[in-house]
């Protein structure tokens, strides 16, 4: 079949390179011909023009916006800093769809902008959160047909890695608090939340700079609390692991606690999925978990998962893109922002010292405007 959207591609070799995986996402998507790239950095440029045979390259995003007719563009780099700038280029360019990297933005405020830029110009936009993997949206089912009672709590945590607390919070938390949000079907109303660096409350001046342009951050382990408008509850931990965890990506995942059952939700985007038929884990061996297989996602190497779980995140995209709707069955730009509000809600919390309603009344980094409080 011929081409029927024209595509480009931004990142920064150097500065977050192109995410997990977002430049090769239509390689195996025939309706789209990726057109251009653009990339400051020369030698990375080449490599990446190469790797994706796009026609056209640029070192600069905006010329490249300026210059071509593009429907889709894919805001690739990990380091979240120049997402905000980038996205809101690509809204006011004519592109009818962005697919961007997670996190959506470094701040709320930031997030605002382009979703404002995005709603003026009728610009769909979708996130690379993981909700869009098969054991997840299979897991969403069941408790949306009431396979495990009524839900209850959800409970989520990072990888519990050399990032414990504050970045597996920023980094690998979107994921979970979308995944959560997801599965509550519902808003947050308000969240309370701790914040320790070794075993003591954080202060000013535990505050550091984080790691792929996350802004300030503080805190090796965490605990925050949340309650959803219909009444579900979720909790979500990061802690310092030991050696084991480091290597274990299986820790990094949530369960959906219902009145008849639990489901376990692991080790995303690969998944593992288990099932627990009572509505108390009481390990008697009377009630065994029960491993949930999907044979079409098994058959899938583990190496090609990231990318097949972003072409369902793009073919949902371009879907939304031509119903005129916005994205549903994987994160939208909305969707991406309430992900970040949550996880801002428990540094607001900590530096409030008590619950926070939503929405956040701060939109900027909680940390600045703490400091900013204290000069």
């Amino acid at each position: 079949m011929s081409a029927k959207y024209k595509a480009a591609i931004i990142g920064h070799t150097g500065q977050g390179n192109y995410g997990h995986g977002l430049d090769v996402v239509y390689a195996d998507m025939p309706e789209v011909e990726v057109v251009a790239v653009a990339d400051p950095e020369p030698e990375g440029l080449a490599a990446v023009s190469e790797r994706i045979g796009a026609a056209r390259s640029y070192a600069d995003f905006r010329e490249m916006l300026a210059q071509e007719e593009i429907d889709l563009v894919n805001v690739c780099p990990r380091v979240v800093t120049p997402h905000a700038e980038m996205a809101i280029a690509a809204a006011e360019s004519g592109a009818k769809g962005i697919f961007c990297e997670k996190p959506v933005a470094a701040t709320l405020a930031e997030a605002d902008a382009i979703l404002a830029a995005c709603e003026q110009r009728n610009v769909r936009m979708a996130v690379a959160h993981r909700r869009a993997n098969p054991y997840e949206q299979h897991a969403k089912k069941l408790v949306d047909s009431g396979e495990i009672g009524q839900l209850q709590v959800l409970r989520g945590r990072g990888k519990w890695d050399h990032r414990a607390g504050a970045e597996d919070l920023a980094v690998l938390g979107p994921h979970m608090m979308d995944s959560m949000r997801y599965f509550a079907g519902s808003d947050v109303v308000w969240a309370h939340a701790h914040i320790a660096q070794d075993g003591r409350e954080i202060t000013l001046d535990d505050v550091r700079e984080g790691n792929e342009g996350i802004g300030p951050i503080a805190g090796n382990s965490l605990a925050a609390y949340y309650v959803f408008a219909n009444g579900v509850t979720a909790h979500f931990e990061s802690q310092p692991g030991d050696t084991a965890a480091r290597v274990n990506s299986r820790w990094f995942g949530f369960e959906a606690h219902g009145s008849e059952g639990i489901i376990a939700l692991r080790n995303s985007p690969n998944g593992e999925m288990y099932i627990h038929r009572h509505g108390m884990f009481i390990p008697d061996g009377e009630v065994p978990w029960q491993r949930v297989l999907l044979d079409e996602w098994e058959a899938v190497p583990e190496r090609d998962r990231t990318h097949y779980s972003n072409i369902q995140i793009a073919s949902e995209l371009i879907q939304a893109i031509e119903e005129d709707r916005d994205v549903v069955e994987a994160s939208s730009g909305k969707d991406a922002r309430a992900a970040l509000e949550m996880v801002m809600a428990v540094h607001e919390s900590h530096r409030l010292k008590g619950r926070v309603e939503f929405p956040l009344a701060n939109r900027e980094n909680p940390y600045e405007v703490w400091r900013r409080e204290s000069a």
